[in-house]
């Protein structure tokens, strides 16, 4: 079984079950390398997050260990950053990929390569009970709004406030954490109306807690989702993807999005 360690604020993965795939081939410095370490914001349950031992867990969290077991049994190493600065972390060689939420999107792309292993849409949350009457982005007019700094949530809501601006409404109230816990932790206190977030991290929260909070506006803006790599480390990319789609044919893929309830997720 898979054990873990923290190592100087980083946790490490000890992988010890041997993998049954030829690895892919590695970058130079990587060959030889005993972990591969990964930046993650780690507060995106079920994708990233930390359970109640504080060990990391989550959908992306199993990917990113059975992708190191095919890219030579290599230990993980989970560098936790916040989401906002995971670009810049990875750009500094601060870690070898982002391992999180990361939406496949043109102004990334630029940057960085992206390898999709998911898809993923957005969502808002409110209290039980919709106190509020929201059912469309544009019923949160006037309203306080709680997201993750850096997220697309963030972005939509603020192309769709500049749409009630346009319409003579007042706009949304939008308040940037620099976690989705502490996003969510504002709705729950009552210090926001609503909360943006994914439709996975919604999800849940509502499953969490079904009797306070329930999902408000119907799934939107379903986008490819993937882990981070940068430009230059091309023979990562495709040793990612490679294993990847090794474990698509061999169907552990999709048996980790049945694990985490999101196999209406997955890649077509």
């Amino acid at each position: 079984m898979p054990h873990y360690r923290k190592t100087l604020g980083a946790f490490v993965l000890a992988l010890t079950v041997p993998s049954v795939f030829a690895a892919p081939e590695l970058p130079e410095r990587l060959q030889d390398a005993a972990k591969l370490t990964y930046c993650s914001g780690m507060d995106s349950p079920p994708l990233v997050f930390f359970d109640a031992t504080q060990q990391p867990t989550g959908l992306t969290v199993d990917l990113g260990t059975a992708l190191a077991e095919h890219l030579g049994n290599k230990q993980v190493t989970w560098r936790v950053i916040p989401f906002s600065g995971l670009l810049p972390a990875l750009l500094a060689g601060q870690c070898d990929m982002i391992a999180d939420q990361l939406f496949d999107k043109p102004e990334r792309r630029e940057v960085i390569d992206i390898v999709n292993y998911m898809y993923s849409s957005q969502s808002v949350v409110v209290p039980k009970g919709n106190p509020k009457g929201v059912n469309a982005l544009a019923d949160l007019s006037g309203l306080k709004v709680a997201v993750l700094n850096g997220s697309t949530i963030r972005t939509l809501l603020e192309e769709e406030n500049k749409k009630l601006a346009e319409a003579g409404s007042p706009p949304m109230k939008l308040v940037a954490y620099n976690t989705d816990t502490d996003a969510f932790q504002a709705l729950r206190i009552g210090q926001a109306d609503a909360y943006g977030t994914t439709v996975e991290t919604a999800g849940y929260y509502q499953g969490m807690a079904p009797d306070l909070f329930q999902e408000a506006v119907p799934a939107f803006s379903r986008i490819l989702t993937g882990f981070g790599i940068r430009k230059d480390d091309a023979l990562l990319s495709a040793a990612v993807a490679q294993a990847l789609e090794d474990m698509r044919e061999d169907g552990s893929y999709m048996a980790l999005l049945r694990k985490w309830h999101v196999e209406s997720d997955k890649l077509d």
